[in-house]
């Protein structure tokens, strides 16, 4: 298994007529458990957690959240380190490119 966020179009993110139109591969799921929810919690991220969900004008916040297990992972990473910084990194240009191209659209983004 892996965990992915998964990209939403419409109006709101559990309306019927919402459809998944991207799919961003963030991590194997082993590597998930082991690193990224140990820096999560360490972080106090609160928005870019499993099972969370997010609008596109939370993208700033996220980037910030991003930067800050960057971070942590950069000092703590272990093994995993440089795996988790290419994938913050690809996350962080997708959700930037995102944020830029499509600001005052209606896309929800599910972490999972």
């Amino acid at each position: 298994m892996s965990v992915s966020l998964l990209v939403f179009k419409g109006e709101e993110f559990n309306d019927s007529k919402s459809q998944v139109i991207a799919e961003m591969p963030v991590s194997f799921q082993n590597v998930w458990n082991e690193t990224w929810e140990k820096a999560i919690s360490e972080c106090k991220v609160k928005t870019f957690v499993c099972g969370g969900i997010f609008s596109i004008n939370a993208i700033p916040g996220v980037l910030t959240e991003l930067d800050s297990i960057f971070n942590w992972v950069s000092n703590k990473g272990g093994k995993d380190m440089e795996y988790i910084q290419r994938r913050i990194q690809g996350l962080k240009d997708f959700l930037d490119n995102y944020y830029k191209e499509h600001e005052n659209s209606d896309y929800w983004f599910d972490l999972g």
